[in-house]
């Protein structure tokens, strides 16, 4: 008897696993940076919520000019921190975004916006 309940445990715990894996594996971790801000995006920051660290600049040597639009993508799921700095200096943060959900991330006149 407890065998044949460790071994249907042990089948619950590998189904349960098996299906947090399969949605996992469907998070579409990619999104697009649109920069309709009417100022240049000097640099842009994003990671995992539970980072508390910024990290480096994802642009780089680059910069985001007004209208233009860049490709990221996170190695990792679930909640992420985005920020932008715009050449004149003013920043804007948008936190906790589920990175599964959305697609783009677009600095506007009034902030960021996740979408």
């Amino acid at each position: 008897m407890f065998v044949r309940r460790l071994l249907s445990g042990l089948l619950v715990a590998g189904l349960a696993l098996g299906i947090a894996g399969a949605a996992s594996a469907q998070c579409d971790t990619r999104f697009i940076l649109r920069n309709a801000s009417g100022v240049q995006v000097n640099e842009f920051y994003f990671g995992p919520s539970s980072d508390p660290n910024w990290g480096r600049d994802q642009l780089g040597q680059n910069v985001l000019p007004d209208g233009a639009s860049v490709r990221f993508q996170s190695r990792f799921t679930g909640a992420h921190d985005f920020k932008v700095v715009w050449a004149n200096g003013e920043y804007a943060e948008v936190m906790r975004v589920n990175i599964c959900t959305m697609s783009e991330i677009v600095a506007t006149k009034t902030g960021i916006e996740a979408r």
